[in-house]
């Protein structure tokens, strides 16, 4: 019986139970700005760097802050880190499916889009043709000499009506 499907869950356990949140790494909130991200950083850096302290522990703090710092820091890492926390956002494979499933998510945000689009133009291109046709009927049942020269200001409207209606239907 092969060993290996056990060490690797082993150093995933090891690996959660020893890594640290980077928000805490760095003493900073979750909703942190990138200028708070960075002055926090830099105080810390200052506090930890080898060359300024010369305690054993200060190194590993140093890489730990700069690690979190180059995560935290740079967006696309940190939006990462966020959706898929912080044993799995640099998990290849993890990563690969959290962006599948946002393009998936995506597609349908513009399907969804696309379709209330076309439902909107049809709703405007229906009511536009009843329009159209109340003018067209008020046109044909009212002679011309009951309204006279206002049949000349109702026909005004009539025809950019039409063109209208006709332009809509054949757009896009």
């Amino acid at each position: 019986m092969p060993l290996y499907p056990y060490l690797c869950m082993y150093c995933r356990v090891h690996a959660c139970m020893t890594e640290r949140d980077y928000y805490d790494v760095l003493g900073v909130a979750k909703s942190a700005s990138d200028l708070d991200i960075k002055e926090a950083y830099r105080r810390l850096a200052f506090e930890h760097h080898p060359d300024r302290n010369r305690s054993p522990e200060a190194e590993e703090r140093f890489k730990e802050l700069s690690e979190a710092y180059a995560v935290l820091f740079n967006h696309e890492k940190r939006a990462l880190y966020d959706a898929l926390g912080p044993e799995k956002y640099d998990d290849p494979r993890e990563v690969l499916f959290y962006r599948l499933k946002q393009e998936a998510a995506n597609r349908e945000l513009e399907r969804e889009y696309q379709a209330s689009k076309s439902a909107r133009r049809n709703d405007a291109a229906e009511t536009v043709g009843f329009l159209i046709f109340g003018l067209v009927m008020i046109d044909f049942i009212i002679p011309s000499w009951v309204l006279g020269p206002w049949f000349y200001v109702f026909n005004a409207f009539l025809i950019p009506a039409i063109a209208v209606g006709i332009y809509d239907s054949f757009k896009d």
